[in-house]
């Protein structure tokens, strides 16, 4: 939301909770962005494109988006060393939670399990619309938290 230029309120916290808990499964940022337009990008990467109705509203969308509301994503051109913009007109998710919370082969099938539930509560929290974003109440009740590990 802050990225695009969008109001927000209390659905941004469970999106920053999200980024937490990733963090501290993963030992990584969840989105380690040089910029809010890198960013975004790798939003887009996990989550596919922002719905079109937030684009609309969006007040930054012209520092991200062409006239097509097409994603152009600000890279540094390797010979030059000068700032240019590539569209990504297909912005189809290209990572996954589940896959990339599970490729230890070492874990157990209860670890397998909280990693795939910690998946799917990421995936809820960083849904790219707020108002379709997992509230905090049903965060509490999602099985990663009340589940217990056997």
């Amino acid at each position: 939301e802050v990225i695009l230029g969008l109001p927000y309120s209390h659905p941004m916290d469970l999106w920053s909770v999200g980024c937490c808990l990733y963090e501290l499964f993963t030992g990584n940022v969840a989105f380690p962005g040089r910029s809010n337009n890198h960013m975004l990008k790798l939003m887009l990467e996990l989550k596919g494109p922002v719905p079109k109705k937030l684009l609309r509203r969006a007040l930054f969308k012209d520092n991200h988006y062409d006239v097509t509301d097409t994603f152009s994503v600000i890279e540094e051109d390797p010979v030059t060393k000068k700032s240019i913009r590539r569209l990504i007109r297909d912005a189809k998710p290209s990572r996954d939670l589940a896959k990339i919370f599970t490729r230890d082969s070492d874990m157990s099938d209860a670890e397998k399990k909280k990693a795939l539930q910690l998946a799917d509560l990421l995936d809820k929290m960083f849904n790219m619309d707020p108002e379709k974003r997992i509230t905090a109440a049903e965060a509490l009740q999602h099985p990663f938290v009340v589940d217990r590990v056997e």
